[in-house]
């Protein structure tokens, strides 16, 4: 199955689609972009929400992220 196909029946997860997304602005691939949106309006009108990327104290999770507010500063 191609990722046009995936794109289509909502296989991928929310954070893929994070990734998908970025690399479509980069290529400006207006097909991909177009689906990746109604994709996560599918998502989000099933009741799926994407993972938080806070904890509970409102520290990233992520390294990079941490990284990143670290430079922000």
């Amino acid at each position: 199955m191609n990722r046009i196909e995936k794109l289509k029946n909502d296989i991928y997860s929310f954070e893929e689609l994070d990734t998908l997304e970025k690399n479509a602005i980069k290529l400006r691939d207006q097909e991909t972009l177009s689906l990746i949106i109604r994709s996560r309006a599918s998502k989000t009108a099933k009741g799926e929400k994407p993972k938080s990327t806070v904890d509970a104290e409102g520290r990233p999770l992520t390294k990079r992220a941490r990284r990143d507010e670290k430079n922000k500063r």
